[in-house]
């Protein structure tokens, strides 16, 4: 654990500080209430806090006043409280008011020991209840696979037959059609139901941050290593690791994750220590198959994932399911925005039967948003007219001219769909992300489609991503 220790004494502080490094504990330091409060306040350090153990009386205040400060900021800490016995009294008052224990001095490290383990016991008790409650809300978030599609019972069918087995699952399908809602059926259906459930975007990290996320690395083994890191595999030991995009990992990564298929162990960066782990890998990808062709991810560790291979077929394919997908979305952002529409017309209906959906569910899911969004409070309904998104309206439009008039109509709009006006003297930088920003949405949030057109890395263009700040994509 990581604990922070408040102790004016430099001997006690000195003594405790080493018995708890001895013990394979990460310490912090402080000698007054002054040098505590820096810390508290410091975002990057309050983060890595586990434990504060502090001494009821400092020089310059109390350890009441940190408690009080943990408190009031909501930190996820716990607080040990260390006093005389003169001061049991005001300890136990700290207990009312949040303190997890208190010890009496001189401390007894055999009774600290028993108090630290408690507390690591509850954490991981938490942390347990709060990935099921997680695992619950992904179950029947507003991505769930509602379908009365033959095709797509049969892939749920399959993924629930080989949930229990501890075979390798890749799960291809475009983007937005529910690859990770599927491993999410996978493992609540699994004997690891209740072990740890670890997702991971790997085409949304560099190589270097994507090597210590999936394997830890040592203190010290590169700059910023301030401490010791587990990595999603060793967090993962027992249950599942659900890796998207894993078509992005580089060729060094994928020699390192096909071990840990191969043999179950790694080493962390930076360490020569060989850790053993026991987890499943639920890959999931968009055209990793073309990668293997072009010589862009190994052959070897393609055939170790490749073991159990489900496709999901994008909404295009299964338009049965949309009036039933359309009802649940308006059901439940009119709930969420506080008003009381039932469905959708007719007309507006057909309109969203007739579109292909290149982002699949999850543009749908953005279609339903918008125009739930904008109808009237009062409405029971959703209409249509106004009400649909610009391009649907421009689609629908044209979709009932003549051969003569669309090409008329094309032609006006084709400055408005495929190009944009950037004034002279726009700074490179705000040119790019509004460039990036407007082929994502022509490409209807298709990110593998949105790199390929502009000739950049997937990688990249999350990179990228992340940069653009208060613009409408």
């Amino acid at each position: 654990m990581n604990i922070f220790i408040v102790e004016d004494n430099e001997a006690s502080l000195f003594a405790l500080s080493n018995y708890l490094r001895e013990e394979g504990h990460e310490v912090i330091e402080a000698k007054d209430f002054k040098s505590a409060s820096k810390v508290l306040n410091d975002a990057k350090k309050i983060n890595f806090i586990d434990v504060i153990i502090t001494d009821l009386k400092l020089p310059d205040g109390s350890g009441i006043e940190i408690l009080r400060t943990v408190k009031s900021k909501n930190y996820d800490i716990d607080v040990l409280i260390t006093t005389g016995f003169s001061s049991v009294k005001t300890a136990v008052e700290a207990i009312k008011s949040g303190a997890y224990d208190y010890i009496t001095k001189p401390i007894n490290l055999e009774e600290l020991d028993i108090i630290l383990k408690r507390i690591v016991s509850k954490r991981n008790l938490l942390s347990e209840i709060n990935e099921l409650k997680i695992r619950l809300e992904d179950k029947f978030s507003f991505g769930n696979l509602i379908t009365k599609s033959k095709k797509m019972i049969e892939i749920i069918n399959t993924a629930i037959a080989v949930s229990n087995t501890h075979s390798t699952v890749l799960i291809e399908g475009e983007s937005g059609t529910g690859k990770e809602l599927l491993a999410n059926i996978i493992v609540n259906n699994s004997d690891r139901k209740n072990k740890p459930f670890i997702k991971l975007n790997c085409a949304a990290l560099s190589e270097t941050i994507l090597e210590s996320e999936l394997f830890g690395h040592e203190k010290g083994s590169f700059t910023g290593a301030d401490s010791l890191h587990k990595g999603r595999f060793e967090i993962s030991d027992g249950g599942t690791i659900f890796l998207d995009e894993i078509g992005e990992i580089p060729l060094k990564t994928q020699a390192k994750i096909l071990r840990v298929l191969q043999e179950k162990e790694f080493e962390r960066v930076g360490g020569n220590k060989t850790i053993k782990v026991d987890v499943r890998i639920i890959a999931a990808s968009q055209d990793i198959a073309d990668k293997v062709k072009k010589g862009e991810f190994r052959q070897d560790l393609y055939y170790r994932l490749n073991v159990i291979n489900l496709k999901i077929i994008p909404l295009r394919e299964r338009k049965e399911d949309i009036p039933l997908l359309v009802n649940k979305f308006v059901e439940d952002f009119s709930k969420e925005m506080g008003k009381n529409i039932k469905g959708v017309d007719e007309k507006v209906l057909n309109i969203l039967l007739d579109y292909n959906y290149p982002g699949n569910i999850r543009e749908l899911k953005n279609i339903i948003e918008f125009m739930v969004a904008v109808s009237a409070a009062d409405a029971e309904t959703v209409a249509s007219g106004t009400i649909l998104p610009a391009y649907l309206k421009d689609l629908n439009y044209s979709n009932n001219l003549s051969k003569d008039e669309k090409d008329v109509y094309n032609n006006i709009n084709d400055g408005e769909e495929n190009y944009i006006k950037i004034p002279l003297n726009t700074r490179l930088e705000d040119a790019e992300n509004l460039i990036i920003s407007k082929t994502l949405m022509q490409n209807s949030n298709d990110k593998v489609k949105t790199a390929k057109a502009l000739n950049i890395g997937l990688k990249t263009l999350y990179r990228k991503l992340e940069t653009i700040k208060n613009l409408n994509i």
